[in-house]
């Protein structure tokens, strides 16, 4: 009967030991990127976070993808931001057409740019708006970039002229507004283009 006893508080005491080991231990190091108890394994909603394993964060923005930096208009801010007329008919028989996927501006196309650079040699306080525009082939983002391109090419000859960069804004619409619905060769060539816009104060 002693044995017996003796065999039972042996593993009573072997029970308690064994608990006591495995027993969780207190003031836990948080685990970075959780923001819930220490070592709970959970984040502040409760959502559960594998214990150990780094957030992983959102991939870098890239050059390209980075937003390209507003480009400074100086004394025209004003004017493109507030309250303003936009003439679309006065520089319409100037419209600039490109070559598919191009933004080059062709030599056909300068007398068109050198008549809108002559009306702002005589003219004070208003500014142009320059919008990108491309055909339907392509892929939008890409198609965005090309009209931004071209819009870029339009500004940077009429600066080369001697016209006042800050007083030309620039604008992409890709393939989203289109002069011509068709799909062929001869309504694309009509979409490839750089509207002019005159801007006025009201």
């Amino acid at each position: 009967m002693k044995k017996l006893n003796l065999f039972s508080v042996f593993i009573v005491s072997i029970t308690m030991l064994v608990s006591g080991c495995h027993r969780k231990p207190s003031g836990l190091t948080p685990i970075p990127g959780i923001d819930g108890p220490a070592g709970s394994g959970q984040n502040s909603q409760n959502q559960e976070t594998p214990r150990g394993i780094p957030v992983t964060p959102e991939p870098p923005v890239t050059a390209s993808d980075a937003p390209r930096p507003e480009m400074g208009y100086g004394k025209y801010s004003d004017l493109f931001a507030g309250p303003h007329n936009e003439d679309r008919e006065i520089f319409k028989n100037d419209t600039v057409y490109f070559d598919f996927d191009r933004a080059t501006v062709k030599t056909s196309e300068e007398g068109k740019l050198q008549d809108v650079y002559n009306h702002f040699k005589s003219s004070t306080g208003d500014a142009l708006i320059v919008e990108g525009n491309c055909d339907e082939r392509g892929t939008e983002k890409y198609n965005l970039s090309l009209g931004e391109r071209r819009a870029l090419a339009i500004r940077e000859y009429l600066a080369n002229l001697g016209m006042d960069p800050q007083r030309i804004k620039t604008v992409t619409f890709g393939a989203s507004k289109p002069v011509e619905t068709g799909h062929n060769e001869a309504a694309w060539k009509k979409n490839r283009r750089g509207d002019l816009v005159l801007v006025t104060p009201k």
